[in-house]
């Protein structure tokens, strides 16, 4: 199935509800759908062809989503272009993807500038949401006509080319093709409802982040009304919620906070809201204890779900629900679900998630290994890395390079990533068990963990500490003691540093190998 037919099915049964809305824009399905048909045939006559890719450099923007469902229509790829990228890695990504037409917003437009001399196969750099000699984006599009484009397209083609964070080297371009969105948004979606009042999806999540561009796809699909966050700010976010209506959201776990903090929090009406899914980086359980008792049935009785993937794998992988969220039951009950707020809920009903030992073997509940998926939405491969690609998928199974067990009931537990494995003594150590009880400590607020070189064990623990709000800041006697009281002692940091902040990426994950490169010997 051709992912532009999720725009044209809902175009057809609900033409006039509104399907995009921007800061200053709002679209319907059938104006989206004609848009959609202009801009592809006017594409077409800037020669762009099956095959070929596709580039957009902005912000989250209405524009954005014409120009993915345009380029499915025409059986080419689209590049969603990281703009907090600089010159060297965006050339490289542009360079790397063959891309031949590119989008550009005013904002990132002196980048460009600066590195089209060196990208000689872009044949087509068209402004987005200014005007550049004569030509702007909508005149563009107004030049086309309004007949719909159909390309004939193999499943196994691809859609879309989402680089994944690198932080070690230049990031890498996943390749995803028809079938694995198509499998993920059918298999989790329902379409369009003509009957029943409409959803409203927030998206806050960048489109070049696997988490947004499925968020666009399944919501368009669905009709539901798709409300876009230039950049994401904790007040606009909460405006939103409140003049929308908006009643499902995805945030990363540094925004949920983020918004819990704002002032006047408790002022705001969220009474349409009904589901908070959050994911794509690792929730701290302070905060997900927090956002249990703000959202929950004794706050604003918003339903919270914690989705766990990977773009290799077309996003969610597992799911918390929201009924894992609510400490509503039995003192026992309650309990239970305390500890599988650590976890990373349950596998999606379309694929299948295992824990893996080295040797290929799958492991039985409550074995730590790598955690693998198989199914429809396992990526093509790595753009022009064919070496990465055969070492990431073996025999069907996507090795996902995160570690973890499934319990006796099926929630996954993540604690750690191979490549952060310590290797103490001969014994693994998972840092994500260490860093949990960390932040457990009433004088932490958020903890890292890695692994330094020791001459007797090879390698020890090494905690990064970012202290909580008290004024008595715990001693690393006591550190170590309370880490031995809750794990097995060889466990226990060897030593600590302490830091005002911890280094992250835009979607809040914590750069262990940045870390590693300032915090990376043993002393304190």
């Amino acid at each position: 199935m051709n992912t532009a037919e999720f725009l044209t099915i809902s175009a057809a049964i609900v033409p006039d509800r509104a399907a995009v809305v921007g800061p200053d824009e709002r679209v319907t399905y059938a104006e989206l759908q004609s848009r959609v048909n202009r801009l592809a045939q006017s594409m077409q006559t800037l020669g762009v062809q099956k095959g070929e890719n596709v580039g957009v450099m902005a912000v989250n923007c209405p524009e954005y989503v014409e120009i993915y469902y345009a380029t499915a229509a025409l059986g080419a790829t689209l590049v969603p272009l990281n703009f907090r990228a600089k010159a060297e890695e965006l050339t490289y990504m542009v360079e790397s993807t063959d891309v031949t037409t590119l989008f550009i917003a005013e904002r990132y437009w002196p980048i460009w500038e600066s590195i089209a001399s060196s990208l000689p196969q872009v044949k087509n750099a068209i402004p987005l949401d200014f005007e550049r000699e004569g030509h702007t984006f909508r005149s563009l599009c107004e030049g086309g006509e309004d007949i719909p484009v159909f390309t004939e397209i193999d499943e196994g083609d691809s859609t879309l080319i989402i680089f994944t964070s690198g932080t070690t080297s230049l990031p890498k371009g996943v390749v995803l093709s028809y079938q694995a969105l198509t499998a993920l948004v059918v298999n989790t979606q329902s379409p369009a409802d003509p009957v029943n009042d409409q959803e409203v999806v927030l998206l806050s999540v960048p489109f070049f982040h696997i988490a947004g561009a499925t968020t666009m796809m399944s919501t368009v699909f669905s009709g539901r009304r798709l409300v876009i966050l230039p950049a994401f700010d904790p007040k606009a976010w909460l405006d939103f919620v409140q003049t929308e209506g908006v009643t499902h959201a995805f945030v990363v776990p540094t925004m949920l906070k983020r918004i819990m903090e704002v002032p006047d929090f408790e002022t705001y009406d969220l009474s349409t809201l009904r589901l908070i899914t959050y994911g794509a980086a690792p929730m701290p359980y302070e905060v997900v204890r927090r956002a249990v008792d703000v959202f929950g049935p004794d706050g604003k009785d918003v339903g919270l779900m914690n989705a766990y993937g990977q773009t290799e794998a077309t996003g969610s992988m597992t799911f918390l629900g929201p009924d894992d969220h609510r400490l509503d039951g039995t003192p026992e009950e309650n309990e239970k679900k305390l500890l599988r707020l650590r976890s990373v809920g349950r596998t999606m009903p379309d694929i299948e998630v295992v824990t893996m030992a080295p040797d290929g073997r799958i492991l039985g509940p409550n074995e730590i290994g790598e955690i693998c998926i198989r199914g429809d939405r396992v990526m093509r491969g790595y753009n022009k890395r064919d070496g990465d690609t055969a070492d990431a998928i073996v025999d069907g199974w996507l090795h996902t390079g995160d570690v973890g067990k499934i319990d006796e009931d099926g929630y996954l537990f993540i604690t750690g990533r191979i490549k952060d494995m310590i290797i103490r003594g001969g014994e693994n150590i998972g840092p994500a068990e260490i860093e949990q009880v960390l932040e457990d400590h009433p004088g932490i607020e958020e903890a890292a963990v890695i692994g330094v070189p020791d001459v007797e064990w090879g390698e020890v623990v090494k905690a990064i500490l970012v202290p909580g709000g008290g004024d008595m800041r715990p001693s690393e006697a006591d550190l170590t003691e309370y880490v031995k009281s809750r794990l097995a002692s060889y466990k226990a940091p060897a030593s600590y540093q302490w830091v005002d902040e911890l280094p992250k990426n835009h979607l809040g994950k914590i750069l262990k190998n940045d870390l590693r490169e300032m915090y990376g010997e043993p002393a304190n």
